[in-house]
């Protein structure tokens, strides 16, 4: 099998898992709606005052989400014993491990930078700093999917690795948080905000470039 032909096999692979196992695939999703439908509720009905933390509510609850379906990355494969099949055929690691990553981000990441649009109603958000925090969301997620693959490979042989997963995955994406708030804030005041967009994208290709190998060699060394 080609290495193209294994790329495209095992995206469609997790999808068709994930179509069956319905619940755990909408989980993350069903926590980013509560996020954001229950924060006006707290904090009140000040327009301003949403409007102003819509951005970083959008940003605290993909990262809360994430966690929720990242434990899960290479678990069921490492248990039933697929993964180890995986790296005994032949096939490069570090393809093997991007093709999950892209798997991932279509499932669990990409569903809710869509669901970020709630954040113009219940928010008091408007729809041109929606789009700009849009594309700080689609460049976070690829960077957060990136760092919580090697977390999740690092600790897939650990039954508990929930909790210690956020203590490695949150203070890594302090850059992203920084530069993603410099971009609305830019937005915010209409000057541009590309520069900070660009470091963001920069941040995330150069993610996707290095974690594959961290993750392969993360997952080796816990396969024995």
């Amino acid at each position: 099998m080609s290495f193209s032909k294994f790329f495209a096999h095992s995206i469609k692979r997790d999808l068709q898992i994930a179509a069956i196992q319905k619940h755990e695939f909408l989980l993350p999703v069903l926590f980013f709606i509560l996020v954001i439908v229950l924060f006006p509720i707290t904090v009140g009905p000040d327009g301003k005052l949403l409007a102003r933390l819509a951005s970083a509510v959008g940003w605290i609850a993909l990262i809360l989400s994430m966690l929720i379906a990242l434990p899960r990355m290479f678990a069921e494969d490492y248990e039933n014993g697929w993964l180890e099949q995986l790296f005994l055929s032949g096939t490069p690691h570090s393809l093997i491990v991007t093709s999950r990553i892209i798997s991932f981000w279509l499932l669990y990441c990409l569903p809710l930078v869509i669901c970020s649009f709630l954040l113009v109603p219940f928010m008091s958000m408007e729809i041109n700093l929606w789009s700009v925090l849009v594309q700080t969301l689609l460049l976070g997620s690829i960077l957060t999917a990136c760092l919580g693959a090697v977390a999740s490979a690092l600790l897939v042989s650990s039954r508990k690795g929930g909790g210690v997963m956020a203590l490695l995955l949150i203070p890594l994406l302090i850059p992203a948080l920084i530069f993603a708030g410099a971009a609305m804030d830019a937005a915010q005041q209409s000057l541009p905000y590309t520069a900070p967009i660009t470091i963001l994208a920069a941040l995330a290709v150069f993610s996707l470039t290095i974690a594959p190998l961290a993750t392969a060699q993360a997952l080796k060394l816990n396969m024995g």
